[in-house]
């Protein structure tokens, strides 16, 4: 694990950040990237922080968007039953956005934790467009081969014979025997009387 130039571990700055965005902290989490960014220098500390901070805002906007159209309907008893149900279903949303957030927080942090990137889906792209870089891509055929497969058996090379012979016959590999009549197909043991 690398240590930053304040001598703290890097990859604490981003679980610290993804931290607060658990904690519904997005003002402490907008500190921690600041003072990753600013103090520490480091592009990749900075792109992660970045991300949980990006996180961090869109969920409490968009929390804050939820409550003040959940506030716009009365949620009284006097009111209709329409009403009432699209209010508790927003508050639903609301608690559901912030349950999403909480996850995808603790899926960044155990990425963090191994010194590899968040890699959230939007956040990363614009953590790289933030730091004027380009995210990498996978190289078209450098995957590595899928596992558990079988490779199928490779004949030897065709092989030329000695000067002035024919060359040898490609190898082909011999058919199974037939069972012999009076044995068990099953066993090679002769049938029991």
């Amino acid at each position: 694990m690398r240590k930053g130039k304040l001598g703290v571990v890097l990859c604490l700055y981003p679980i610290v950040g993804f931290a607060c965005v658990i904690l519904n902290q997005p003002l402490l989490c907008a500190a921690v990237f600041a003072l990753a960014l600013i103090a520490e220098r480091d592009p990749w500390t900075g792109r992660q922080t970045l991300q949980a901070f990006a996180l961090s805002a869109a969920t409490a906007i968009l929390r804050k968007v939820l409550t003040f159209v959940i506030h716009l309907f009365p949620g009284d008893y006097y009111s209709w039953g329409v009403l009432r149900y699209f209010s508790v279903a927003l508050g639903a949303l609301s608690a559901l956005v912030y349950l999403l957030a909480i996850v995808v927080s603790v899926l960044a942090i155990t990425r963090v934790m191994k010194d590899r990137e968040a890699d959230l889906p939007l956040l990363s792209d614009l953590a790289y467009w933030a730091f004027g870089l380009r995210k990498p891509r996978p190289v078209p055929g450098q995957y590595p081969p899928p596992p558990f497969q079988q490779s199928q058996p490779v004949p030897p090379p065709y092989q030329q014979g000695p000067a002035g012979q024919p060359p040898y016959p490609p190898y082909t590999p011999k058919a199974p025997v037939p069972p012999q009549p009076g044995t068990a197909p099953q066993t090679g043991e002769p049938p029991k009387e």
